[in-house]
């Protein structure tokens, strides 16, 4: 891949960067900017630190009260309702108070609006939040018509939009890489932050998982969140969501001490090719 534009911004608690491939660097500059203005919005709708977000309000709906969405938060949250129930619980943006009676969301299309029918709900939205700025940013490229670019978010998700001549290098570990040209990556574990994956259906620490996975998918919000419920699924399971989801994939890490991955489903929905190299020789 040629040397490309890159462009920085803070935002969710991490960065964001969007690499443009060639083209005007003031124009990739100026669109850049307003894909970013984008991402800190998504960030004021969909933070649950923010005391004025969207999804903080969610969290204090009453049993029987309503809320009216941003079409951008409706559009994160029930993506991230449909994915909990095809992942069967791993991922769950709506896990309640512990002690209390888990509650009840029902989301309405034809008013943006999201009821509590029962019980109490903390929505958390933290780890689809960024995938989904990411799709929104991409968005905004693709209105500017910047061509070929590669949008991160804080290194755990990414997301190649246009038709690249050539791919973009991503290396896996030190053996295996992925030649990206479209689609979204997004990666999960315990390398970086330790234990801190919380298993939903439990509530507790997980444990005996994969030192690190990651998800494939043409949509970068389905991405950040799989890699995560991959974290917490067997094989046969990684394998049945693949199955549901043809446009998505899986990989796994078993053990960072042995460079080897298992691959799941075919990620119909990003066009990838894959790399062996030996060690030490990766550029």
């Amino acid at each position: 891949m040629a040397e490309a534009h890159r462009f920085k911004h803070e935002a969710m608690a991490t960065w964001f960067e969007i690499r443009v491939a060639g083209g005007d660097p003031d124009y990739a500059r100026q669109a850049a900017a307003e894909a970013f203005r984008l991402v800190s919005h998504e960030e004021e709708l969909l933070s649950r630190f923010r005391e004025n977000s969207e999804v903080a309000a969610l969290s204090r709906l009453c049993p029987g009260e309503s809320l009216t969405l941003h079409p951008d938060t409706f559009a994160c949250l029930a993506l991230a309702l449909e994915l909990y129930q095809l992942t069967g619980g791993a991922f769950d943006p709506t896990i309640g108070t512990p002690g209390q009676e888990r509650g009840q969301l029902s989301l309405d299309p034809a008013t943006l609006s999201a009821s509590l029918l029962s019980g109490n709900v903390s929505v958390d939205l933290g780890a689809i939040g960024k995938g989904f700025a990411l799709d929104r940013a991409a968005a905004v490229l693709e209105e500017w018509q910047v061509g070929p670019a590669l949008l991160i978010a804080g290194g755990s998700s990414i997301l190649a939009t246009g038709k690249p001549v050539e791919p973009w290098l991503i290396g896996l570990t030190p053996t295996w890489d992925l030649h990206l040209f479209t689609g979204s990556l997004s990666t999960s574990g315990f390398s970086v932050k330790g234990a801190h994956i919380l298993d939903p259906r439990t509530r507790l620490a997980a444990e005996g998982t994969p030192a690190r996975t990651w998800a494939l998918s043409a949509q970068a919000a389905a991405s950040d969140a799989l890699s995560t419920a991959f974290m917490l699924l067997g094989p046969d399971d990684i394998q049945g969501v693949c199955d549901d989801r043809p446009e998505c994939g899986g990989i796994v890490q078993r053990d960072l001490a042995i460079d080897s991955i298992e691959r799941f489903g075919n990620a119909l929905g990003v066009t990838h090719s894959w790399v062996r190299n030996q060690p030490g020789t990766r550029s």
